[in-house]
């Protein structure tokens, strides 16, 4: 358990702790909302298993030598020895090459063998091409010790990387590109996954301008959809939408109503706090049921969990990286499960805070922040507002409630940028 699990209940404000243990319970009484599909392999970089995946052969499905040299038997060269013979001679009886099929050695020959390519079946030792020498008469010969060698050197056996009827993949894996490589050495072209999770995004505020346009007074560019859309993308999801609600109760149960219609989930930024044009909170109300909203955490206090016509409902703030933030504190594990997915963690380390907090405060805060070769640095402007420290840092330092950072302080940090982009 990390220090950031140790949240101290705050009157009115659900502990993210807690958040989390209702966001899975949830997803687990909705279960998984896509069915299944059959795809080609081509096309299933990171979709979700739906199925084990069992092999029905051994990978690689032969013995195959592990190096160019040559392949002979190891009694040959002990009975050569036992007759006093100083070194090991034999004539070449084959030359194999990957995708040939070899015949069995006669007694006392080698076979020029390549890397990859199959051994006769009698063979149980192969012989590095440095060590070897070729005779003017073609034959080779080879220096005593090998008589001393372990029978199979020098062969990778049928099955080394896979054995038959082994569980390869388990259901709701999320497949990476090395996982395609693996399911085609098994002999696919095509797997069962689950169809993508199509996953509405709503904007609400009558403030927001679309990017492109003209700004007027007041008004500012709409950047939460787009962030929203790219997570989503990134997630291998479907985005329906993206929708826009102006600031009036009917308009937002028409956006809602349409939403819910064409998507699995709605997530929306914006409409969940207090304020009285905030909209998103009394509509799911009115059009299903309000399970969640506020959380003890900082930036993302005004989270909400909900249902609107049996579909459900995720509200996230609206400042921009309160938006961030909780997407990836909660909304990104609740998405995985209802696709059917079993989701990694994100990465969680451990470093030497490069920054000092004042005071404690009562709910835990995730600063964005940069890991740097074990130091852990924060972007100098934390406002909710201030996306750019989003798109600077590569994960959140957490300041656990209650607690003061001093610097030099070993602190939990979760990292948002990975590899494979599963976020």
């Amino acid at each position: 358990m990390t220090s950031c699990d140790s949240l101290a209940l705050v009157k009115g404000l659900i502990p993210l702790e807690d958040a989390r243990t209702v966001l899975a319970e949830r997803a687990q009484r909705y279960g998984i909302l896509v069915q299944t599909e059959k795809c080609s392999l081509h096309t299933v970089l990171n979709r979700v298993l739906a199925v084990d995946i069992t092999s029905e052969i051994n990978v690689p499905n032969f013995d195959n030598s592990a190096m160019d040299g040559y392949a002979l038997r190891l009694l040959d060269c002990q009975k050569q020895i036992q007759n006093g013979s100083e070194q090991i001679e034999m004539s070449v009886s084959q030359r194999i090459t990957a995708g040939d099929a070899p015949r069995l050695l006669v007694e006392n020959t080698c076979a020029r063998i390549f890397t990859g390519a199959a051994v006769p079946v009698n063979s149980d030792l192969v012989v590095m091409q440095e060590q070897c020498e070729v005779l003017d008469d073609g034959s080779v010969r080879f220096p005593a010790e090998i008589a001393q060698a372990k029978a199979q050197q020098n062969i990778r056996p049928a099955g080394q990387d896979i054995k038959k009827n082994k569980t390869v993949f388990r259901a709701g894996r999320i497949l990476r590109a090395e996982d395609l490589g693996v399911l085609a050495s098994i002999g696919l072209n095509e797997v069962t996954v689950y169809k993508k999770l199509k996953v509405a995004v709503v904007s609400s505020g009558d403030e927001l301008i679309e990017p492109g346009n003209t700004l007027g007074p007041g008004k500012i560019y709409n950047t939460n959809s787009f962030t929203l859309i790219g997570l989503l993308q990134r997630m291998g999801m479907e985005v329906v939408g993206p929708y826009f609600s102006p600031d009036t109760l009917e308009d937002t149960e028409a956006t809602l109503a349409q939403a819910s219609a064409a998507a699995d989930v709605i997530i929306t930024s914006g409409g969940v706090s207090v304020g009285e044009e905030d909209h998103i909170k009394a509509a799911i109300n009115l059009g299903g049921e309000l399970e969640m909203w506020r959380l003890a955490i900082k930036p993302g206090k005004p989270f909400a969990l909900g249902q609107f016509n049996q579909v459900p409902v995720i509200g996230l703030p609206g400042n921009p990286a309160a938006v961030v933030v909780t997407f990836y504190q909660l909304a990104r594990d609740f998405l995985w499960l209802v696709q059917g997915a079993d989701a990694e963690p994100l990465l969680h380390l451990t470093g030497r805070a490069e920054f000092s907090t004042n005071k404690p405060i009562v709910r835990t805060e995730f600063l964005r922040a940069r890991f740097n070769q074990g130091k852990i640095e924060i972007y100098n402007n934390q406002s909710s507002g201030v996306l750019s420290s989003s798109s600077w840092g590569d994960g959140f330092a957490c300041v656990p409630a209650g607690k003061v950072i001093n610097k030099g302080d070993e602190i939990d940090f979760y990292g948002v940028i990975t590899a494979y982009g599963h976020g």
